[in-house]
């Protein structure tokens, strides 16, 4: 089959489309036909070597969906001819925080799909069966494999974490990235406002085309003031913060008394600088959000079918060109998403 393997760590040329043996699935394991696969910002980073968890040789990508070609001696649930899709991080199940049913918070993770063992950047990969989910019927691939990464935390912050109900506003930082035009169409499907933060004018009318109902161009990250005229003097009742830092100012600047931030997002690390005072006066809620788990990619999967959700695919592109791909998210050339195609 081919694959994309890394071999070193470095910039997009240590990428390389190599011929190697399909993998046989173990006992849990199951082995899946790759239809798609999506290319992650992170997919960048461990490429780079900045995340010391990545073994060489590694395979990346962990946004992906295919179809269950053999199964392993003890899997059940899965049958040769199953659409399914995945999460990326392989929970123990059997600490306290994954038997509480927060599994992203497991201490005893067994890696992650496309970091500690190979992942979707090829035309077959063995996955454990206890990460994949059954695709619903009539759902298209290339949709599905953005379920977890993509469309994930965003559903996270939005109905776990922001309760967002019908006639409430949302503002979205970093709007135009994958995540932020997914956060946009879920705001929009529970009849909510989406006000697109955006440090680009060029992007102010593909955000109002994608269903944001307002947007404002900041450049640094004081869109407070903004937001606050757009909403009467109020504020937002939820900020879904994908950006971190650069725009944390302004997201504080912008919530309604009771108001919830959650956190998706840090691009540059750095800390902030926050008032307790303020957060007990007005009763904010700050919480952080991570990838969706198996319980809850089943719910956003059937989220994302009933609403008729579609991401944004930027570029299709064949395996061969995955370093193309990966220097045009370092260049943040792209809108929406990349999608590798074997």
């Amino acid at each position: 089959m081919k694959a994309i393997q890394l071999r070193a760590f470095g910039g997009p040329e240590t990428l390389t489309c190599e011929e190697i043996a399909i993998p046989a699935p173990g006992p849990t394991d199951v082995l899946v036909k790759i239809a798609c696969c999506g290319v992650c910002y992170l997919d960048t980073i461990l490429r780079s070597g900045m995340r010391s968890r990545v073994s060489l040789p590694r395979i990346l990508g962990h946004e992906l969906a295919g179809e269950v070609v053999s199964t392993g001696s003890d899997v059940v649930g899965f049958n040769v001819g199953d659409r399914v899709t995945v999460f990326n991080f392989q929970a123990c199940g059997e600490c306290p925080d994954c038997l509480r049913g927060r599994p992203s918070l497991c201490g005893f993770t067994k890696g992650d799909i496309g970091q500690t063992r190979d992942g979707g950047y090829a035309e077959y990969a063995v996955l454990p069966a206890s990460n994949l989910v059954r695709l619903p019927d009539g759902m298209a691939m290339e949709a599905a494999c953005f379920a977890a990464c993509v469309y994930g935390p965003p559903y996270k912050a939005i109905r776990k974490v922001g309760e967002l109900r019908q006639g409430q506003a949302a503002v979205v930082t970093g709007a135009s990235g994958g995540l932020g035009l997914a956060a946009i169409q879920i705001v929009r499907a529970l009849g909510a406002r989406a006000i697109a933060i955006t440090s680009s004018p060029n992007k102010v009318q593909l955000l109002k085309e994608k269903g944001a109902s307002d947007v404002v161009v900041s450049a640094d990250g004081n869109f407070g003031d903004d937001v606050r005229s757009l909403t009467g003097g109020r504020g937002v009742d939820l900020v879904i913060e994908l950006t971190g830092s650069p725009t944390f100012a302004g997201t504080l600047r912008s919530l309604a008394p009771g108001g919830r931030c959650a956190v998706i997002g840090e691009l540059h690390g750095k800390p902030i600088s926050l008032n307790l005072g303020l957060l007990i006066i007005k009763e904010f809620r700050i919480e952080g959000v991570q990838s969706a788990s198996r319980d809850e990619l089943r719910e956003i999967l059937d989220f994302m079918q009933a609403n008729h959700l579609q991401p944004e695919i930027w570029q299709r592109m064949p395996l061969e060109e995955a370093a193309v791909a990966h220097r045009q998210l370092h260049e943040r050339n792209a809108v929406g998403r990349i999608l590798l195609v074997p």
